[in-house]
């Protein structure tokens, strides 16, 4: 019980003010609950993030290493080419053929350049993505925590005001017995006020009656104090 300002008592009702912090900290319980859902949605694509980039690192290394064996074919033929050129005249045919072909090889290898170049690209966005991320996360984490202390403030105050409402209601029991204890001596004042009132009452009828008894024997003595006058 509460007392208000205009010294009414109140009982837990949907003005409590423990209620309100009730609500209060459901709605923080659901917007952790909902915080909780949203980081681990981002653990989970951080975590396809860096399978990707594992795929895109191995890809990358296989294209190497395909690039250095082109480069050691394109060598070996560059050479057999020339030792066909230096020995045999006829073998002119054959090494056009191998300079189409590294020409060929070298604009394969251009294009598997730009691939790796746009690989490349792509894994410092997802890098930077992934960063972002994690401060997001780390930002999450923070509100997270300034909630907990939030709450754990407010139930210290609810605490505090279950302690306060305990008093007053400690107090008011106590003024309570106060109450009726004056009303007892009250009544038992009113009582005697009324024994008092009666026996004044009587008092007076009979202080009338001595005063009529008073006159009466007054009369009486000066009538016979006029006769015995009269006699002598």
């Amino acid at each position: 019980m509460l007392e208000s300002k205009d010294g009414k008592y109140l009982s837990k009702s949907s003005s409590h003010p423990l209620t309100c912090s009730s609500t209060y900290l459901s709605y923080q319980r659901q917007l952790n609950q909902s915080l909780r859902g949203e980081n681990q949605i981002l653990w989970e694509k951080n975590r396809t993030i860096r399978k990707d980039n594992k795929t895109f690192r191995m890809e990358n290394k296989a294209i190497r290493e395909q690039n250095c064996t082109l480069q050691d074919a394109n060598n070996i033929d560059w050479e057999e080419g020339s030792v066909l050129k230096e020995n045999k005249l006829d073998a002119m045919d054959e090494g056009k053929s191998l300079e189409e072909q590294e020409k060929a090889l070298r604009k394969q290898n251009k294009a598997l350049r730009e691939e790796i170049k746009s690989l490349q690209e792509q894994d410092v966005a997802f890098k930077m993505e992934e960063k972002a991320l994690q401060e997001e996360l780390t930002a999450l984490w923070e509100e997270n925590k300034a909630f907990q202390e939030q709450i754990k403030a407010l139930r210290e105050n609810s605490a505090a005001l279950l302690e306060e409402e305990k008093c007053l209601h400690q107090e008011r029991r106590a003024l309570q017995e106060e109450e009726a204890a004056l009303q007892e001596e009250n009544k038992a004042l009113r009582e005697e006020r009324k024994a008092l009132e009666e026996e004044d009452k009587a008092l007076k009828e009979e202080n009338e009656v001595l005063q009529q008894w008073k006159t009466l024997l007054q009369g009486s003595l000066s009538v016979q104090i006029e006769g015995q006058g009269a006699l002598i």
